[in-house]
């Protein structure tokens, strides 16, 4: 072994994507190379000795410029996921490659464990805090339902009974809304219109408070104020007949 040697060996390495094949007892010829440098380096004068000192210092350069890529190599091929042992390996680089690899491997199961298991107790605990939530908000909806019910059950007591007496019904096709209730407008004295409604309207609160859900060809007593308002949005039309203070209905015309 020289350093001409060294310089091809390193050459060859570095324009070999893969690991080259060194020759037959590689480690030992370097070994003894640099043992026969340092002895001659001994033996010479001064003069020679610092020719012989360069000489050395290039060859542990070369060496481990050779050693550094066979690594780099070796580490790239382990992470890869190779599961067979590259060919042109030493027996040292074999070890470094089993080693890299079971740690990449270790590595490897550990990250994944770790991910899988937070995904795993985020979505228990998301699991969990649904069940609470239904748990807490169900007997909730239960004690609304039955307040409902109750309450509602209350309003059927308080309707007056009138068992001789029938309704009248609108000669008109159209329903004609009336509340089971007095309407405050009326009790105020407020002019009341009749209107046909023209389309279906969102839920409301007119002036005299009460809450009206129509719909279109629904014909309903309103006070004047919101008739007038819906028949100006062209949602409504009103009827010829009026209902004034403390009056009945009119026929329509």
């Amino acid at each position: 072994m020289d350093i001409e040697q060294l310089w091809g060996i390193l050459h060859k390495e570095r324009s070999m994507a893969t690991l080259q094949e060194l020759p037959d007892g590689f480690c030992e010829d370097v070994g003894r190379y640099i043992g026969q440098l340092a002895a001659e380096k001994c033996a010479v004068d001064e003069r020679r000795a610092e020719l012989v000192e360069d000489e050395i210092r290039n060859a542990r350069m070369k060496v481990e410029d050779i050693v550094r890529r066979r690594i780099g190599k070796i580490v790239k091929l382990a992470s890869s996921g190779s599961r067979t042992l590259p060919r042109g390996m030493l027996a040292a680089e074999e070890e470094i490659f089993t080693g890299v690899k079971r740690h990449v491997d270790e590595g490897k199961e550990r990250l994944l464990a770790l991910m899988l298991d937070q995904r795993g107790s985020a979505a228990s605990a998301a699991q969990s805090e649904l069940k609470r939530s239904v748990q807490e908000n169900v007997p909730k909806a239960q004690h609304s339902v039955r307040k409902a019910e109750s309450g509602s059950n209350e309003e059927e007591k308080e309707q007056p009974q009138h068992p001789g007496k029938r309704e009248e019904q609108p000669k008109s096709s159209w329903n004609l809304f009336r509340s089971t209730k007095p309407t405050p407008a009326r009790e105020r004295g407020e002019e009341l219109h009749i209107v046909r409604i023209l389309d279906d309207l969102p839920p409301f609160m007119g002036i005299d408070g009460r809450i009206y859900k129509l719909k279109r060809e629904d014909v309903i007593l309103l006070p004047k104020t919101n008739a007038e308002i819906l028949c100006k949005r062209g949602v409504a039309e009103r009827f010829e007949g009026e209902i004034a203070p403390g009056g009945g209905e009119h026929d329509e015309k």
